[in-house]
């Protein structure tokens, strides 16, 4: 009866011992892996690295033209004879505020007006009722010569042809027209403002209508001169209520005359 159990000890000691050699001799022939450094972690992305192309793409700037290149409703100017952007994209016109071409300086000398008034200028105007007409016109005779200028110069290469380009120009004449309609009449207001009251309105219709006159002469000029005296007739009205408030004639805060006979200037 001892034999079957001396028999199954010696067998299941067999089996372990089987198991054991085995182990160690699959330990004893394995591939050794080496352990993994600080600096095999720093190799794997400089091998990346390495990988990628040793140069970025450099920016492809288009070819400025010549003078004698351009269309004929682009050859205004003959004094300025290089620096001139080919014919663009609404995307090319905007792509080209990051480099060096003849309407640069036109570029960034309105468009940085632009975000000047939009920050300081409305902190400064008063904003009461009675006054909150004539603080939108003051602002916004302030910003859209400049905005239209800035469009103006930014898109007059667009490739839409002639008609675009014409476009464009009266709307930089609108932006002008503006500074000198709805722009003026805090100046105009203030100075009629202790006037006769049919005295007071007949200036400002007469102001207004002048205005209008100058648009319509604006929107319609041919040539450089007539876009230049389409607001002669304003201007002058401006100018004899500037004389009345010299004169102490009319309204207006003495302080501010300084700033009124300032106003042409910046126009």
């Amino acid at each position: 009866m001892s034999s079957p159990v001396v028999n199954g000890s010696s067998t299941s000691s067999s089996c372990s011992s089987n198991s054991v050699s085995s182990v160690q001799s699959s330990v004893m022939f394995a591939t050794p892996t080496a352990p993994v450094t600080p600096c095999d972690a720093v190799a794997t992305p400089m091998r990346l690295l390495e990988s990628l192309p040793k140069r970025l793409p450099e920016r492809q700037d288009p070819e400025l033209l010549r003078w004698s290149d351009m269309p004929q409703h682009l050859q205004f100017n003959p004094y300025v004879l290089t620096g001139y952007r080919p014919l663009q994209t609404v995307r090319g016109c905007m792509y080209s505020l990051f480099y060096w071409h003849n309407e640069t300086i036109n570029i960034l000398t309105h468009g940085i007006p632009i975000v000047y008034i939009l920050a300081i200028v409305p902190a400064l105007m008063p904003w009461e009722n009675d006054f909150r007409f004539l603080s939108w016109c003051h602002i916004i005779g302030a910003v859209c010569p400049w905005i239209g200028s800035f469009v103006y110069h930014l898109f007059m290469n667009l490739e839409k042809g002639e008609c675009i380009y014409y476009k464009l120009l009266q709307l930089d004449m609108l932006g002008i027209w503006v500074s000198q309609s709805f722009g003026a009449l805090p100046m105009v207001t203030a100075t009629v403002f202790c006037l006769g009251w049919k005295l007071k309105w007949s200036l400002m219709l007469a102001y207004c209508m002048l205005s209008l006159w100058g648009l319509y002469k604006a929107l319609t000029a041919l040539s450089p001169w007539q876009r230049r005296l389409c607001f002669l007739l304003p201007f002058m009205m401006r100018v004899l209520l500037t004389m009345l408030r010299t004169l102490k004639l009319a309204g207006g805060n003495p302080a501010a005359l300084t700033h009124v006979f300032l106003q042409p200037m910046w126009e």
